[in-house]
């Protein structure tokens, strides 16, 4: 997990039980709404590998979910990963508040932490989750 003085290594997610290989598609554009988040989940019971994408127009921006403040999920009460207005990224159990963009805590109790990114792009319609080569 990061922390408040470094910024997260985009490759971290890959040492984590079930972490899904780069190249897998996730979903479709489409079927995840403008401002909306989404969950996705590999595996299951205690190694579970849990993580979200937020869209924003045409990008994607993924991230584990895990809360750095008390590494808890962070749709742990509503199953909800925006604010009110869908400009930043909640933590439900602690309402904390992170960019969408790059997942730096901007309030609350994990301000000026990061989430742990998982890398995605866009290709051919398709939410993927990004690999080295896939990086600009």
């Amino acid at each position: 997990m990061a922390d408040a003085l470094t910024k997260p290594d985009p490759f971290l997610w890959r040492t984590r039980p079930r972490a899904p290989q780069p190249g897998t598609v996730l979903a479709p554009l489409s079927e995840l709404e403008d401002g909306s988040a989404r969950e996705f989940i590999f595996g299951r019971g205690t190694t579970v590998f849990s993580m979200f994408v937020v869209r924003r127009g045409d990008k994607a921006f993924g991230y584990l979910n895990l809360c750095p403040h008390y590494s808890s999920p962070l749709n742990y009460r509503t199953g909800h990963f925006l604010n009110e207005d869908g400009s930043r990224i909640r933590c439900t159990m602690h309402f904390a508040e992170f960019r969408i963009e790059d997942g730096f805590g901007v309030a609350g109790a994990a301000q000026n932490c990061w989430l742990d990114p998982v890398p995605v792009h866009i290709k051919d319609g398709n939410i993927v989750i990004s690999g080295p080569g896939d990086l600009s």
